[in-house]
């Protein structure tokens, strides 16, 4: 029978590995371009997958060791991924891949040492509701895939 790791893992690793040289091989400019209709440039997508990442992960760790999660009345998605990218202004493309090469370490670090019976525990998100560990988790190479597939985009507008 197959664990929940080995689903998940395979493809967030391919979908990572192919992030990591999608932004290896663009020059400055291109990092930095936003989209012509307006939104983030690839380097504030990388910022903001840096911050999604540990977000999903504390989730997690809080649910695993039982911590409740505060529900935060009020609480607008969209105006906390711009903060957390506007914090990150200053940080270099490199700056941000190491950042979230850093992430992703603790989050392999913790679905390999998953137990099976951890994969179904629940707590209550803020935005998604009650979700499971397992749901939690697929969410972040889910989003990963999404924001790269918005940054090759990017990448192919001629400037």
């Amino acid at each position: 029978m197959t664990s929940p790791a080995e689903k998940i893992l395979p493809k967030m690793q391919a979908t990572h590995q192919e992030l990591v040289t999608l932004i290896k091989g663009l020059d400055q400019e291109t990092l930095n371009r936003r989209p012509p209709e307006g939104g983030w440039s690839i380097r504030e997508n990388l910022a903001h997958l840096v911050d999604a990442e540990r977000a999903h992960r504390r989730f997690v760790e809080a649910v695993l060791e039982g911590r409740p999660i505060r529900r935060l009345e009020g609480f607008d998605l969209d105006r906390w991924n711009e903060e957390r990218v506007a914090r990150r202004a200053n940080q270099s493309a490199d700056e941000l891949l190491e950042a979230l090469e850093a992430e992703r370490r603790e989050t392999l670090a913790l679905i390999t040492a998953l137990p099976d019976d951890a994969w179904e525990k629940e707590g209550d998100h803020p935005v998604l509701g009650r979700v499971s560990v397992q749901h939690v988790l697929k969410i972040i190479g889910i989003h990963e895939r999404m924001h790269l597939k918005e940054m090759r985009q990017l990448a192919s507008i001629q400037a």
